[in-house]
């Protein structure tokens, strides 16, 4: 096959290609003509089409309201996919809340119970320090073979954490070194900030038992006061059902 042929082929090649190509312009736009509800019926395509308005060197009111438009469905877009995947999360969170709360129900004693509800937030929840505490008189625990771990004397805890304590709803933020080693007295992590929920049992007979429940980071400002403290306070509630359920 000679070069002219080659060239001659390789040119009607490229006509035929710009042909279909007009020719698919011209397929479309006579089908535009044929149908004009076409966007009527196919809204969503506009969001992602050009339609420049001739208006000199000004940006048209219309175009600049087109583009704001598609701006704001970009958006939209976004928080719907944040949204999407903060209720998966909730849901993940939920579900194992869930086995947790069975885990507990199930355990046969206050030691189990606490050092599981430990455990499993550090293992399953991510806290990198978390504390149960009973705190009461020193004789209000005889009844019980609790370790000297999960229990603390409430002269003590009056000087060492006495804000904490008469604070009626659950806090988020930076402790004093002292509060941290005394809510804190067997974690290999630093305290940088923390959260903590109270609950108070009263007793018929006997000094009143308080039951705190503390999670803490070494960042100062993990736990801080736009912290939302629902899970912690749900997991004291039921933390404290169980202590009287116990006792």
């Amino acid at each position: 096959m000679s070069t002219a042929t080659i060239s001659n082929n390789a040119k009607s090649s490229a006509q035929d290609d710009n042909a279909q190509a007009t020719l698919s312009e011209e397929a479309i736009t006579t089908y535009l003509a044929n149908n004009p509800d076409f966007f009527r019926r196919h809204p969503a395509i506009l969001a992602d089409i050009s339609l420049p308005h001739n208006s000199g060197n000004a940006t048209s009111l219309i175009e600049r309201q087109v583009a704001i438009l598609r701006e704001r469905g970009i958006e939209t877009r976004h928080k719907l996919g944040e949204l999407i995947d903060a209720a998966k999360e909730n849901d993940t969170l939920l579900n194992t809340t869930q086995s947790l709360v069975v885990d507990l129900i199930n355990a046969d004693s206050l030691n189990s119970i606490f050092t599981l509800l430990q455990n499993q937030l550090h293992k399953k929840f991510g806290v990198e320090s978390a504390s149960v505490t009973l705190i009461s008189e020193s004789d209000a625990f005889k009844a019980q073979t609790i370790d000297a771990v999960f229990t603390q004397e409430t002269n003590e805890a009056n000087q060492q954490i006495a804000g904490i304590l008469d604070n009626s709803q659950s806090m988020c933020g930076t402790l004093r070194e002292a509060e941290a080693e005394f809510i804190f007295n067997d974690t290999k992590y630093a305290i940088g900030s923390a959260a903590i929920a109270t609950r108070r049992i009263q007793q018929d007979k006997g000094a009143d038992i308080i039951v705190m429940l503390a999670v803490a980071h070494h960042h100062t400002d993990h736990y801080n006061s736009d912290t939302g403290t629902l899970f912690l306070d749900y997991l004291c509630d039921i933390l404290t059902a169980l202590v009287k359920r116990h006792l």
